[in-house]
């Protein structure tokens, strides 16, 4: 009698977990109400314009660097390989790329990328 009772359990329990995969899990809907994780973002494209632009302002060495490190995701060593430049500048290139990206981002504007150019020359 045990033996039949504890496979009818077994066969309830194996039941309930074939059911609730099919729904899903269920949450309460006023836990989810202030989560920002589930907010849309807003339709704001003067950040994507401005990053455009900006973008659009570096020096093509520059700009093909961030891309092959952003967007492609290569390493330094694989840039180095495909560009056919040693580590050390890939290094310094990328960097001097994302300090001008920056400074066009927190100026506000590809016209602040020319005018550091034109002032580094300047200095030298």
């Amino acid at each position: 009698m045990a033996a039949w009772l504890r496979s009818i359990l077994h066969n309830l329990y194996l039941d309930e977990i074939r059911r609730g995969r099919g729904r899903g899990i269920g949450v309460d809907f006023t836990e989810m109400d202030n989560d920002l994780a589930l907010s849309a973002p807003p339709n704001d494209r003067a950040l994507a314009t401005d990053l455009r632009r900006a973008m659009a302002a570096l020096s093509e060495d520059h700009r093909q660097i961030l891309l092959l490190v952003g967007l492609e995701g290569l390493s330094y060593r694989e840039i180095a390989a495909e560009l056919r430049l040693p580590l050390g500048t890939v290094m310094s290139r990328l960097a001097r790329a994302r300090e001008r990206l920056r400074d066009a981002m927190e100026t506000g504007g590809p016209g602040a990328v020319i005018s550091m150019a034109s002032a580094r020359k300047a200095e030298r």
